[in-house]
């Protein structure tokens, strides 16, 4: 039983590497898309705030008694004001999309430009990891002059 379930959790790790999954906006700029992320976050920090809470988790011995314990330190409203950066976004017709990354041999030897503007997504469009973890999008219809 628990076999089939670690190799469920491995694949949905897997998928992660496989696929980008941004707020996007068909017709979007970049920075357009920056400032609308920016001005969510801003709105979802003011409007959700930092609550850090500290908990003493406890570690028990084989006897049941309490051995030890470590503190956790978290903040409580992290999952809340990511959904309202999240709402935010979407209220300014943004949607969480699939985007695969380039595959090695779609751009081997090849050069293209990083999009500015975000197009319909098709089987050209891909993702490109770049070198400090950013993202850009290229069309492989579209190589560079």
């Amino acid at each position: 039983m628990k076999r089939p379930l670690s190799i469920l959790a491995i694949s949905a790790m897997l998928t992660g590497c496989l696929e980008y999954t941004p707020m996007y906006k068909v017709g979007a700029t970049t920075q357009e898309t920056n400032v609308t992320r920016a001005q969510c976050n801003t709105f979802a920090a003011n409007t959700v705030p930092v609550i850090i809470v500290r908990d003493w988790i406890p570690i028990f011995g084989a006897n049941g008694r309490v051995v030890g314990g470590y503190y956790e330190t978290y903040d409580a409203n992290e999952g809340r004001r990511f959904s309202v950066q999240r709402q935010c976004m979407e209220q300014q017709g943004y949607e969480r999309v699939s985007i695969p990354y380039c595959k090695e041999e779609q751009i081997a030897g090849r050069g293209y430009k990083p999009l500015t503007t975000s197009p319909p997504i098709g089987p050209s469009i891909c993702a490109v990891k770049q070198d400090g973890g950013g993202r850009v999008l290229i069309d492989l219809n579209q190589p560079a002059s």
